[in-house]
């Protein structure tokens, strides 16, 4: 709702009610959340901490590296824009040479 209220407050959108809000949130596709630059902040530093709370993760040197290739490969994917164990597996030949 914050992303939707600061968006009409850029486009000076002086009479949107809650009730508009409530309804753009109910009826916003999730591509269209996931363009706005600050829903895609959200997702990286969501996607960076669940990477560094993964355990498996410490066997890669320069792991915020690591975690800036995975989330280029997911983010330009369909795939959910989430960080997951078997992100490691699938795009194992591109973080490889990161392993100590």
């Amino acid at each position: 709702m914050a992303i939707i209220k600061r968006k009409a407050e850029a486009e000076n959108d002086t009479k949107i009610t809650v009730r508009d809000l409530i309804y753009h949130i109910e009826h916003w596709k999730q591509e269209e959340i996931g363009s706005i630059a600050e829903e895609q902040t959200y997702q990286w530093n969501n996607f960076v901490r669940d990477f560094f709370e993964d355990p498996a993760t410490e066997k890669y040197q320069d792991r915020l590296k690591v975690a800036a290739i995975l989330w280029k490969l997911v983010r330009e994917s369909s795939n959910n824009k989430i960080y997951s164990h078997g992100l490691l597996k699938q795009y194992e030949k591109e973080i490889r040479s990161y392993k100590k």
